[in-house]
Protein backbone atom coordinates (compact mmCIF):
# COMPACT_ATOMS: atom_id res chain seq x y z
CA UNK A 1 0.00 0.00 0.00
CA UNK A 2 1.73 3.37 -1.19
CA UNK A 3 0.94 5.86 1.32
CA UNK A 4 2.08 9.42 0.66
CA UNK A 5 2.35 11.79 3.48
CA UNK A 6 0.92 15.65 3.06
CA UNK A 7 2.02 18.00 5.81
CA UNK A 8 -1.06 19.64 7.05
CA UNK A 9 -1.80 21.84 10.50
CA UNK A 10 -3.78 19.80 12.32
CA UNK A 11 -5.77 21.98 15.13
CA UNK A 12 -6.15 20.81 18.63
CA UNK A 13 -6.65 22.12 22.26
CA UNK A 14 -3.22 22.94 23.80
CA UNK A 15 -3.89 20.28 26.50
CA UNK A 16 -4.62 17.34 23.95
CA UNK A 17 -1.82 14.99 24.75
CA UNK A 18 -2.80 12.79 21.39
CA UNK A 19 -0.41 12.51 18.65
CA UNK A 20 -2.34 12.88 14.78
CA UNK A 21 -0.72 12.56 11.79
CA UNK A 22 -2.42 12.74 8.52
CA UNK A 23 -1.40 10.43 5.29
CA UNK A 24 -3.30 9.98 1.71
CA UNK A 25 -3.10 6.51 0.11
CA UNK A 26 -3.21 6.01 -3.56
CA UNK A 27 -6.36 5.91 -4.15
CA UNK A 28 -6.74 9.78 -2.42
CA UNK A 29 -8.20 8.27 0.60
CA UNK A 30 -7.16 10.59 3.51
CA UNK A 31 -6.58 9.07 6.49
CA UNK A 32 -6.56 10.93 10.40
CA UNK A 33 -4.14 8.63 12.71
CA UNK A 34 -4.91 9.22 15.97
CA UNK A 35 -2.25 7.60 18.77
CA UNK A 36 -3.60 7.98 22.62
CA UNK A 37 -0.52 6.43 24.81
CA UNK A 38 -3.33 6.55 27.82
CA UNK A 39 -5.76 3.62 26.58
CA UNK A 40 -5.59 0.42 26.14
CA UNK A 41 -8.49 0.25 23.33
CA UNK A 42 -8.59 1.19 19.29
CA UNK A 43 -11.81 2.15 17.08
CA UNK A 44 -11.61 3.05 13.67
CA UNK A 45 -14.67 5.82 11.70
CA UNK A 46 -15.13 6.37 8.07
CA UNK A 47 -16.59 9.64 7.03
CA UNK A 48 -17.65 9.38 3.55
CA UNK A 49 -18.56 13.05 1.76
CA UNK A 50 -21.06 11.62 -1.12
CA UNK A 51 -24.16 11.08 -1.11
CA UNK A 52 -27.66 10.69 -3.12
CA UNK A 53 -26.09 13.85 -5.26
CA UNK A 54 -23.46 11.88 -6.50
CA UNK A 55 -25.66 8.91 -7.78
CA UNK A 56 -24.65 7.44 -11.16
CA UNK A 57 -27.58 8.06 -14.17
CA UNK A 58 -30.12 4.89 -13.58
CA UNK A 59 -28.67 3.73 -10.24
CA UNK A 60 -30.29 6.51 -7.98
CA UNK A 61 -30.53 5.17 -4.78
CA UNK A 62 -27.40 3.61 -4.38
CA UNK A 63 -25.92 6.06 -1.68
CA UNK A 64 -28.78 5.59 0.78
CA UNK A 65 -28.35 1.40 -0.59
CA UNK A 66 -24.87 1.32 0.57
CA UNK A 67 -25.34 3.80 3.50
CA UNK A 68 -27.97 1.14 4.53
CA UNK A 69 -25.87 -1.72 3.71
CA UNK A 70 -22.75 -0.82 5.47
CA UNK A 71 -24.72 0.10 8.81
CA UNK A 72 -26.54 -3.51 8.87
CA UNK A 73 -23.18 -4.87 9.11
CA UNK A 74 -21.17 -3.02 11.33
CA UNK A 75 -24.78 -3.44 14.22
CA UNK A 76 -24.91 -7.44 12.96
CA UNK A 77 -24.08 -9.14 16.27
Amino acid sequence: MGAGREDVEILKPRIDKREYRRIVIRNSLQVLLISDLDTDKCAASMNVSVGSFCDPDGLEGLAHFLAWRQNKRLHSF
